[in-house]
């Protein structure tokens, strides 16, 4: 981000805790500016920052909806009706330049919630001594507070090089983000070159590791508190994520074991009470169930915006705008794995078009686009440990009953998946099934590219594969402009 940035956002008047944050993450007070000077003076200020470093994360242009979106429909799953640049047509064509509108938005938005967090953990730790001594903060506050900042960076710069790198499996020593890790206050130090992908995964851990050592242990049933704040649980499942695309598999282990049991029926045996949900369309209406790990809360009066929510995107009118419906010639949609019983195939709606009949998915049902916006759930942790212990182990049976935990969840009365002749068999329809799970949730994406796969052809769409200059973004014209020395991808 290039802009100096002279004040701190802060929402004023809010309560402590994870539980209390809910009502205000919903309806926050309207922000205020507040000189660096006091920011740090009293407990609510300090808790107003925090509540605005997630703000940024809301915005509609990151993960208030645009940022799963782009994830989701660079692949084979959807076509686009519309052919609207500005709802993401040139990322499902795979045309962006590095002016395109989406190039230039999210990477803005993605940096200003870094910097947020740099200038917030940088004022807090500065401040540290004079906040103990008077009694603003505990230590106990002060680890949390900077446990989420780091969880927030770590998890930010990793959504960041799933589109604007190559794929770490792809060559480690390539290309990764630009690592900006203190405040950004003026235009100073807008040089700075691009770190590797060992470098930025270093960092991204370090920082997701720090703030697993930080944050307060959790537990209990799951709720809107837990779901709208990082904590020690969900940072354990982003590390899933993290070391997956590491391909570090007895890591995804390690860490998956922390939240999930060992055997069925799987639920976190400490920390949140995390567990598959029963019903899967209830996921995305109710949104505080068992399953749901980290989401973005929206409400009547804090909506991701025009052409932001994900039922924009997806969903048909009048609830969204009818752009991409379901590809029904893609892999996914004409496999045989998946009865015709199944509740995620059915969970959709049925609209003619022109004269041809479409589906559309039903997991964003709201309008306005009051929809929680999800970014991990645990069907996506078992499914992490599923493929993990499968590349570790083979087909052993804890990585098939994990599995058959997601695929009954949605065909309760379908025999269970067995006699996979090899890891590969299973593994193939581990993925499958994630692509199944995960629809119009950004996951497609991260598969694809971690896995070296092709962005598979569609309509009049060829395949993109991992040697193409098209299979990731470019780096935005604006950071071009203002950082000489930046690398193009």
């Amino acid at each position: 981000m290039k802009k100096s940035i002279l004040y701190i956002f802060v929402a004023l008047l809010m309560a402590a805790g994870f539980n209390s944050c809910y009502d205000e993450l919903l309806e926050p007070v309207p922000e205020t500016a507040i000189s660096d000077l006091s920011a740090f003076d009293t407990k609510e200020r300090i808790e107003g920052q925090v509540r605005g470093i997630y703000a940024s994360f809301k915005s509609g242009q990151y993960l208030g909806g645009r940022y799963q979106v782009y994830n989701d429909i660079r692949g084979d799953d959807w076509l686009n009706l519309q052919t609207n640049g500005v709802t993401g047509y040139l990322t499902w064509n795979h045309t962006l330049s590095p002016d395109a509108n989406e190039v230039l938005n999210l990477w803005g938005a993605i940096y200003a919630a870094i910097n947020r967090v740099n200038m917030f953990y940088d004022g807090l730790t500065e401040n540290e001594e004079r906040i103990l001594s008077e009694n603003i903060l505990t230590q106990a506050e002060i680890n949390q507070y900077k446990g989420e900042a780091l969880a927030l960076r770590g998890m930010a710069y990793h959504h960041l090089i799933q589109l604007y790198a190559r794929p770490y499996n792809q060559n480690p020593q390539g290309l990764g983000a630009i690592l900006r890790v203190t405040a950004q206050r003026s235009s100073a130090d807008n040089d700075m070159a691009r770190s590797t992908l060992e470098e930025t995964y270093a960092q991204i851990l370090s920082d997701l590791n720090a703030a697993e050592s930080l944050l307060p242990d959790v537990s209990g049933n799951n709720n809107a508190g837990f779901i709208t704040r990082l904590h020690k649980s969900s940072v354990i499942a982003l590390k899933t994520r993290v070391y997956l695309h590491m391909s570090q598999y007895s890591n995804v282990i390690t860490e998956a074991n922390k939240i999930v049991s060992a055997s069925a029926p799987f639920t976190a045996p400490s920390g949140v009470a995390y567990a598959l949900h029963s019903d899967f369309e209830e996921i995305f209406t109710a949104y505080t169930t068992s399953e749901s790990i980290f989401s973005i809360p929206m409400t009547d009066t804090e909506l991701p915006g025009t052409q932001n929510g994900l039922g924009h995107y997806f969903s048909n009118s009048p609830v969204g705008n009818n752009e991409y419906p379901l590809n029904q010639d893609s892999p996914l949609w004409t496999s045989t794995e998946f009865p015709a019983t199944d509740v995620r195939k059915n969970l959709v709606q049925e609209r003619t078009l022109g004269g041809v009949d479409h589906l559309f998915i039903d997991k964003y049902q709201t309008f306005p686009h009051t929809d929680w916006a999800p970014v991990i759930r645990y069907a996506e942790v078992l499914l992490n440990l599923a493929e993990a212990e499968a590349r570790v182990n083979g087909v052993s049976d804890r990585a098939v009953a994990l599995l058959n935990a997601v695929f009954l969840r949605s065909n309760p009365g379908a025999d269970p998946l067995s006699g996979f002749a090899n890891a590969d068999a299973l593994i193939n329809r581990i993925m499958l099934e994630r692509n199944m799970e995960f629809l119009g949730e950004g996951i497609r994406n991260m598969d694809t590219q971690r896995t070296l796969s092709n962005h598979g052809a569609k309509e009049n769409v060829n395949a993109v594969g991992p040697d193409d200059s098209n299979y990731v973004w470019p780096i935005p014209q604006s950071e071009l402009n203002t950082n000489s020395l930046v690398q193009q991808n």
